[in-house]
């Protein structure tokens, strides 16, 4: 199907993730083919360290990428991206780059494994933001198909801008201050093993953090940004899936589509023990997951590799409905108010077991646990000065009350 894209403020974001192994790399790239068949200027980027985009638009015969982390075009309408760290870091984090290279150097690592080590976890989540930033204030496409990690991975790149805005906000200014006093007394009396980063350091990491100013918005945003979470239909995996969507409710990432891939077909053959439990495992999905859409994808019999197989497994996913809609529009977090004394926060928290679920606050930030993952929610400045009075799970959502003190 052809068609005319529609015309966006900003562009649609669709993050794709799931558990490794279920496929999630062929449904993003089948949701970008299926998107630029409709005339939407589309881009698919993956920062997984293990890409397989390439591999799965049978791009070229090469083992590795030549590409150096650059857009390739696969057809009309149509680019690809794998982040590449190492490039992005010596192009655009010089001075950050250098700087960790120099203390590993300075532990004793020799200096292209130094290199190799300063690219540390959580950069290449980084570099992708700054990417999908970009793209969004230059209107370069209508939609960014997101191919994301495993979980734990994906967890990470939507949780990776409150860390960077506490940091920010709580020890940017404060750790250039001390840098700019020692460097100095450190230099007088010989001290280079104290190593100081230089004021170029600071510099590098304000400037990055300015390029990703708006990005959080739009990822909250449910209208502009979904995610879609692949699963098969085994007990593990969908176990994983339950996690996977608390989690991302937690980070306020709305999800509009849960992705059944693999079903075997019915018939009496080896298989069919396999059919039976599958197909129970399909009726505890809908129990678990309703009223999210719910999308069951057959066994392929063949590989999905190539732009004409992607076009199949897309009308498949897709049929004739359009891959960009807003199918959830209901950001999973929000504050409310009830009255002049009294604000709500209400946090979409399905599959939550109540007894795991921790809540403590310092001053203007709230911080919400579950097992190993923590958010970290500044509040607003009118909730500032309330107090925390209570909090309680009503059905699915977390409901987290700040009241006026009665003496202030």
């Amino acid at each position: 199907m052809t068609g005319t894209a529609p015309s966006r403020a900003k562009p649609r974001i669709i993050m794709v993730s799931g558990k490794g192994g279920v496929g999630k790399t062929t449904v993003a790239a089948a949701t970008a083919v299926a998107l630029a068949a409709r005339g939407c200027k589309t881009i698919v980027m993956s920062f997984d360290l293990a890409h397989s985009l390439a591999d799965s638009f049978n791009m070229s015969d090469e083992l590795f990428s030549t590409a150096r982390g650059q857009a390739v075009k696969v057809r009309d309408n149509l680019d690809f991206q794998e982040i590449d760290v190492q490039e992005e870091m010596q192009r655009n984090w010089g001075d950050v780059y250098k700087y960790i290279a120099y203390l590993l150097m300075g532990g004793g690592l020799d200096g292209i494994v130094a290199e190799e080590a300063a690219i540390m976890p959580g950069m290449e989540d980084i570099i992708a933001l700054l990417h999908i930033n970009q793209y969004a204030r230059e209107g370069t496409y209508d939609v960014i198909v997101v191919d994301c990690p495993p979980t734990s991975e994906s967890l990470r790149f939507v949780s990776i801008i409150g860390s960077i805005d506490w940091y920010v906000r709580k020890r940017l200014k404060i750790d250039r201050r001390v840098a700019s006093v020692l460097r100095p007394i450190a230099k007088k009396f010989g001290g280079e093993s104290m190593m100081l980063p230089e004021d170029g350091y600071f510099a590098a990491l304000q400037s990055l953090f300015e390029k990703l100013e708006g990005v959080e918005t739009m990822l909250h945003d449910p209208t502009i940004t979904s995610l879609r979470l692949v699963t098969v239909p085994d007990q593990m995996v969908v176990r994983e899936t339950q996690r996977a969507y608390m989690y991302f409710n937690l980070y306020g990432i709305a999800i509009d589509t849960v992705v059944v891939n693999r079903m075997l077909p019915k018939g009496d053959g080896y298989f069919s023990h396999w059919v039976e439990r599958q197909t129970a495992m399909i009726e505890t999905v809908h129990s678990y997951f309703d009223p999210v859409p719910i999308a069951i994808i057959p066994f392929q019999r063949s590989e999905v590799v190539g732009v004409e197989r992607l076009e199949e497994f897309g009308i498949q996913l897709y049929g004739d409905a359009d891959p960009a809609e807003v199918r959830v529009s209901t950001a999973p977090f929000g504050f409310a108010k009830i009255s002049d004394n009294e604000h709500r926060l209400s946090v979409q928290l399905r599959f939550a077991p109540k007894d795991k679920v921790e809540i403590s606050r310092d001053n203007e930030d709230l911080f919400i646990r579950i097992g190993t993952f923590k958010r970290v929610i500044l509040l607003p400045r009118a909730l500032v000065a309330m107090q925390t009075s209570g909090a309680k799970m009503n059905g699915d959502a977390l409901e987290i009350t700040f009241r006026k003190d009665a003496h202030s």
